[in-house]
């Protein structure tokens, strides 16, 4: 991002308490193959410290920190005939976002290069990987262990701490975000102290002090919170689109919403549309009628939520979608699984831990994780089909079925919800059995039968095995096929 005002992001970075690895003081030390190893040694040392920018600054007495200015002009500046911003841009590696700036402050020349990270890989000047050492540039293979956590930290880097909006007033940012929610859902009062409400969103990753007396918002920030999620250009495609369609198939819609709030600030009212579109039922409760939603809401919240946290966010112009139709309810997120789909309700894995972190913090989705367990736990109480997943290379799909009695139910839709129930008891520690089966699908004992056939389905597809090799059928438990040492 560009420097947006020179004067003030020089006095702060003299103020910090020692001179940083990603912040470089010098006088007028104008070697271009200097600059280009400090700009590779500070901006390794801003990815280690999880820092936006990395700093070169020209005028500045890295002891006393004085302002003496500078005789440095990185405008003038030539690499043999080349132009040095145009030459050093060319041997870093790999590409980064770099800003040259030469500027007066109180009469003094002064001059500042910031340097951001991509965080893709360890950054090189002319083929070599430098790191700061104390005060001293060295070569990053000569500190293996340096190595290895520069490695580890860009893997670590994710959209949500990417800037969705730079350079932001404390004014802006409570234009822009809706800061009240954020201390609705954690239940607390909104402080009086405007700088103690920047410094919590600092510390909730939602903001950043840029160093120029203002703040970048952070994707994180913008999705969960953004008032209006068009005033950000590199979420504008994540909101949720909710699409009803008259019958089972997408022939005639009956009605399409997006969502234009960040996921925190419209998350109930979505639920709430949502559930509203479903199919009702009426029930009676003490004599008096009710109606009330085919599906378990609770459910329909942990799917939707599973989808927003696990999206693929690098995956351009696609966002969440929920499609209602007369039979089902299905949720799209752009991106694949990244667990196996049989694992899928016993493995906790997120593409976005930050974002699943907060959510679960502000109490949108389940505790433990995913909440896929809990939905299934849902379905299985109402007697619902089995919820059927299907993962493809750039999508994740979820399908929730509307009611269907045991006998209209297809041989894999039997079958899927054996496999389900059999994770759901494993993971309670005990066994399904032809009983338990039997409760999950409201049949009578004398449907015993009937589960047994889909029982002996399951089994020979691989899909449950006996608890014990050679267990007889009376009696007989099941679990997950990883769940036995030795099954097959």
């Amino acid at each position: 991002m560009p420097i947006n005002d020179p004067g003030a992001l020089l006095k702060r970075l003299a103020q910090e308490p020692n001179e940083s690895a990603w912040l470089e003081f010098k006088h007028n030390n104008s070697s271009p193959d200097m600059i280009g190893q400090w700009a590779s040694a500070c901006a390794n040392a801003a990815i280690l410290a999880g820092k936006e920018r990395a700093f070169i600054v020209f005028g500045v007495d890295n002891k006393s920190r004085a302002l003496v200015g500078t005789n440095v002009n990185l405008v003038e500046m030539k690499k043999g005939g080349e132009n040095f911003a145009n030459w050093i841009s060319r041997m870093i590696e790999p590409r980064l976002m770099m800003d040259f700036c030469d500027f007066k402050h109180e009469g003094k020349n002064f001059s500042i290069i910031s340097i951001e990270p991509t965080y893709d890989r360890p950054v090189r000047f002319s083929g070599t990987e430098y790191i700061r050492i104390g005060e001293n540039v060295k070569k990053l293979s000569e500190f293996p262990e340096y190595e290895r956590a520069l490695w580890l930290a860009t893997g670590r880097r994710k959209f949500e701490s990417a800037t969705a909006l730079a350079h932001q007033s404390p004014e802006a940012v409570a234009r822009l975000l809706d800061i009240d929610v954020y201390y609705k859902l954690l239940k607390e009062e909104v402080p009086k102290n405007q700088d103690e409400i920047l410094r919590r969103l600092c510390g909730a990753g939602f903001i950043i002090d840029n160093m120029e007396g203002g703040f970048d918002i952070t994707n994180l920030g913008a999705i969960l919170f953004a008032k209006e999620i068009s005033n950000f250009s590199s979420i504008e495609s994540k909101s949720v689109r909710v699409v009803k369609y008259v019958g089972k198939d997408k022939s005639k819609s009956d009605d399409e919403v997006e969502g234009t709030k960040g996921y925190a600030v419209g998350f109930s009212g979505l639920i709430k549309f949502i559930v509203g579109k479903l199919p009702k039922e009426e029930k009676y409760t003490n004599g008096i009628r009710s109606m009330k939603s085919v599906y378990p809401e609770d459910a329909i919240r942990e799917v939707i939520a599973n989808a927003l946290i696990h999206q693929d966010f690098t995956i351009t112009g696609a966002g969440p979608v929920i499609e209602i139709y007369s039979d089902r309810l299905e949720v799209i997120n752009p991106g694949n699984s990244l667990i196996d789909i049989d694992r899928i309700i016993d493995e906790r894995r997120s593409r976005n831990e930050k974002l699943a972190s907060t959510m679960r913090l502000l109490g949108l989705c389940e505790e433990r994780g995913g909440g896929l367990d809990k939905a299934i736990i849902q379905i299985e109480q109402m007697n619902l089909p089995a919820p059927d997943f299907h993962a493809s290379q750039n999508s994740m799909r979820v399908v929730l079925f509307g009611p269907r009695p045991f006998k209209e139910l297809s041989k894999a839709e039997k079958i899927r919800a054996c496999f389900f129930h059999c994770v759901l008891r494993w993971l309670m520690n005990d066994y399904m059995s032809n009983t338990t089966l039997r409760q999950r699908f409201s049949l009578a004992d004398d449907d015993y039968q009937a589960v047994s056939a889909v029982i002996s389905e399951a089994v020979e597809l691989k899909r449950i095995v006996p608890a014990e090799p050679n267990q007889g059928r009376r009696n007989a438990r099941y679990v997950p096929p990883w769940a036995r040492t030795g099954a097959s």
